[in-house]
């Protein structure tokens, strides 16, 4: 019989939380998440914590009984006495795949977006034990590589936004315990036991491989020593962009191309997709066959123009350059208020100042209007054409603003500073 997760186990799990002032929760109303809330919620009572708790949930509108989900966790907040946002996934966003896959980029976009605008700078998850062991059969099917089959990890980033998994080493029964012993009710999914999705099939295998001694806990185990493996290939791909790599305030990368070529090939890989998911805003992992036929390219044609990711790779001297591509539909566009901040094409976090007299929209600041704003903003010679069009800029009064790049400073003249864009992609290179 599971047991419920005691006071102990519980400050132990969230300590790498502490560091954090403010964080966002994502709570759906199932076991996993309201047992996170709950958790949370009692350590700051029983340890007197102060800091700034907001719960989100997400309507994906996959269901009839969505909205009252949402309603349930708004209600579950409110008598823990923290502030609560529902956002609604529209279905009209950027990433492929199954429904489930994309609902979950989805969902963690609008999220991460929230954080932007709320300068909240962590957000934390449920995902527990079974998740994890899930998650490794899943890629293990697919003939996944080493970082497949690392599975979850701890902490990642979305767009900027650091996310924490505290519970990920906690089985779901004693969440489930948790709450049972709290008296706190929780939604069932019914799509977690749909044999239509593939999470719902590998969890219904569970018990026929615990016979054969494959449990959720050893599978875990295996992902845990995996993830060793690849923090010691990113800790050399990490070192090798310090040295050989720079990143621009601007939004784009630039890479020594034969120090690149001349690496191991897995350290490349690795290179290449940090540099492609920095400029390009991508989270989702890009697939390695497409990342081991980039890297083949450019071996065999290096001074040749590439694509993947949203970016566009080609020669800038003798480095490789990585630039935000635009094609299609284009960059998207968002209306700004006075003291608002929003996170713009995934990469920039724009900020309209208070003093504004007006909303904007916000926009790419596209080639032609790069060429003719040269002259009065010198710095704009400066960057590739190529960054210099996919910039953020807004448009007030008739009038193109361009932003102020970078975090703010003590030097900031605040009169005359109205409109911010912060690149939060940037992977660990030096800057530009």
């Amino acid at each position: 019989m599971a047991t419920p997760i005691t006071s102990g186990e519980a400050r132990a799990a969230f300590a790498p939380i502490i560091p954090f002032p403010r964080l966002a929760l994502a709570v759906s109303g199932g076991a996993d998440s309201m047992a996170l809330l709950h958790l949370i919620a009692r350590w700051h009572v029983e340890d007197a914590l102060k800091r700034e708790v907001t719960v989100l949930t997400v309507d994906h509108g996959l269901r009839a009984s969505s909205r009252e989900e949402a309603a349930m966790v708004v209600r579950m907040a409110a008598s823990l006495g923290l502030p609560h946002a529902v956002l609604t996934w529209t279905r009209e966003e950027r990433h492929s795949g199954g429904l489930q896959e994309r609902a979950r980029a989805g969902r963690y976009d609008l999220m991460a977006a929230y954080c932007q605008a709320h300068d909240i700078p962590a957000l934390v998850t449920a995902h527990h034990l079974d998740d994890q062991a899930e998650t490794f059969l899943m890629r293990l099917k697919r003939s996944s590589g080493l970082d497949g089959l690392a599975a979850i990890p701890q902490e990642s980033v979305w767009s900027g936004v650091a996310v924490l998994r505290p519970l990920l080493d906690i089985p779901k029964a004693r969440l489930a315990a948790t709450l049972t012993d709290a008296g706190i009710p929780w939604v069932e999914d019914p799509s977690n036991r749909d044999q239509r999705f593939e999470r719902a099939r590998m969890r219904a295998c569970s018990d026929a491989l615990a016979k054969l001694g494959v449990t959720p806990a050893a599978l875990a185990r295996s992902a845990e020593r995996l993830r060793r493996a690849r923090a010691a290939l990113d800790h050399a791909a990490d070192a090798f962009l310090a040295e050989h790599g720079a990143m621009s305030e601007a939004g784009y990368c630039l890479i020594a191309r034969d120090a690149l070529i001349a690496v191991p090939a897995e350290i490349a890989l690795r290179v290449l997709a940090r540099a492609v998911n920095a400029v390009g805003g991508r989270e989702t992992p890009l697939r390695l066959a497409k990342l081991e036929t980039l890297l083949a390219s450019l071996v065999e044609s290096p001074k040749a123009a590439h694509t993947l990711g949203g970016c566009r790779l080609q020669p800038a001297g003798e480095r490789l350059g990585v630039f935000r591509e635009t094609r299609g539909t284009g960059l998207p566009t968002l209306r700004l208020a006075p003291g608002e901040r929003a996170l713009w094409d995934n990469r920039f976090r724009v900020e309209l100042e208070a003093s504004a007299r007006a909303p904007v929209t916000v926009g790419a600041l596209g080639e032609a209007r790069w060429r003719d704003l040269r002259a009065s903003a010198p710095w704009l010679t400066a960057l590739p054409r190529f960054a210099g069009a996919t910039l953020p800029a807004c448009l007030a009064g008739g009038s193109i603003v361009l932003p102020r790049l970078g975090p703010r400073s003590d030097g900031d003249d605040e009169a005359t500073v109205c409109f911010r864009a912060r690149f939060v992609n940037a992977p660990s290179t030096r800057r530009i």
